[in-house]
């Protein structure tokens, strides 16, 4: 027959209780304790990969920007560096001009110079020669000093004409 004995169920009662006190005690705060813990830290390092995330992005766009601004500052370098250039250019183009037309200005002096002397001097042989010649024709000897006025008369004479 079943009988029921009060004894065994009330140890078997206690002995359950004191199984939930040492689970209670020895599992589950140790657990729950670890799990808050965990989910602390999880939260913390997601928190914090979210501000890391976040300075990046601006590391990134204050980059982007730097990167932009030294873009635009080359270019402006660029731009003065071509004018620069452009205008010594357009300076020793002008300096070349200016000292090729005095070099020709000078060119033009030094031949005007030599082609007068070279008139002189043909005229003064020329009037030597005119006046050898008369000598020949009229047969009679010129002194030197009426030669010299017979040549300077002559020249004087073609030098207006």
């Amino acid at each position: 027959m079943i009988s029921i004995n009060l004894y065994e169920i009330f140890m078997q009662m206690v002995n359950f209780l004191i199984l939930l006190y040492l689970l209670n005690k020895f599992l589950l705060k140790p657990l729950a304790s670890f799990i808050e813990t965990r989910t602390k830290t999880i939260r913390e390092d997601l928190d914090s990969a979210s501000n890391n995330k976040t300075q990046a992005e601006d590391m990134v766009e204050k980059q982007k920007a730097l990167l932009s601004d030294a873009r635009k500052e080359a270019k402006v370098i660029r731009d003065k560096a071509a004018e620069v250039s452009k205008a010594e250019r357009n300076r020793l183009i002008a300096e070349t001009n200016t000292e090729t037309k005095n070099m020709i200005a000078r060119a033009k002096e030094e031949m005007d110079l030599s082609i007068n002397k070279l008139k002189k001097d043909l005229l003064t042989e020329v009037g030597e020669l005119s006046v050898d010649l008369a000598e020949k024709i009229l047969g009679r000897t010129i002194d030197e000093k009426d030669k010299q006025q017979i040549v300077t008369e002559g020249v004087k004479k073609l030098s207006v004409s």
